[in-house]
């Protein structure tokens, strides 16, 4: 009885999980680069009880591990937006001076010179630094992540390599989402890894969409509605149950 009772109870808390989840992409339908990063994994656990020392129950737990399945294609004109073909990712530096990585790509120069991501964070060159373009040049960006600059007073002007963006590809690594919504390595501290096999690219003049679809999210919230109900259900009947043995034994 008792076991019936916390298998559906830990079932609940993986719908609560769900649900949580589902909210956050859905308010993410229209943020650029998102990536879906919500898989449940099956765990066990020890319930320490009385008269339970060596039980131990399944229960679902949510992992963080990004779903790099891309988004759509926004065109934007802009020479400094890329889009990060396949599974390349771009890597920045998060709040705390690390290297992270993320699928956004609206590359601005920021009021110090450098190069930012609209949301702040500094984008960074295949060393590691950041990247500071010459003051009052046109920027355009290559398809291999190649940073050109372009003197505009000059009638006839040849394109200038300045820097190279810091692409990576994931094809044989596994990213999770940390809680400023940059990727990493899974079970990794924050830094830099090892590219795949994979050639990365980019593509210029293109934003990455979410991969979140507000349709397919609406309906998974309400078919947790519903599995909810059910499952509250079921604990309320196991408990009514319980309450109609513990009366059979006190008759007895």
């Amino acid at each position: 009885m008792d076991k019936g009772i916390y298998t559906a109870v830990g079932s609940i808390n993986a719908q609560r999980n769900q649900e949580t989840n589902s909210m956050h992409e859905l308010a993410n339908v229209s943020t650029i680069g998102f990536k879906k990063a919500y898989q449940m994994a099956l765990q066990s656990y020890r319930v320490d009880g009385a008269g339970f020392k060596t039980r131990y129950l399944a229960t679902n737990e949510p992992t963080g591990l990004v779903n790099m399945t891309p988004g759509s294609r926004i065109a934007t004109g802009n020479a400094t937006d890329i889009y990060l073909n396949g599974q390349t990712v771009l890597g920045v530096q998060n709040a705390e001076g690390q290297i992270a990585f993320t699928r956004r790509g609206d590359i601005r120069t920021n009021q110090n010179g450098e190069l930012a991501l609209v949301t702040g964070q500094l984008v960074l060159n295949d060393g590691g630094a950041p990247i500071v373009p010459p003051a009052g040049q046109l920027l355009n960006i290559s398809d291999e992540g190649v940073i050109y600059a372009i003197d505009p007073e000059q009638e006839v002007a040849e394109p200038q390599e300045i820097d190279r963006l810091m692409l990576r590809d994931t094809s044989e690594v596994q990213l999770e989402k940390m809680t400023d919504g940059l990727f990493k390595v899974a079970g990794q501290p924050a830094g830099d890894f090892e590219t795949g096999p994979n050639l990365v690219s980019v593509s210029s003049g293109q934003l990455e969409g979410s991969s979140a679809n507000a349709m397919e999210t609406m309906v998974q919230m309400m078919n947790g509605v519903r599995a909810f109900e059910m499952k509250m259900k079921l604990v309320k009947e196991l408990g009514d149950l319980g309450d109609s043995n513990n009366t059979l034994m006190r008759l007895s």
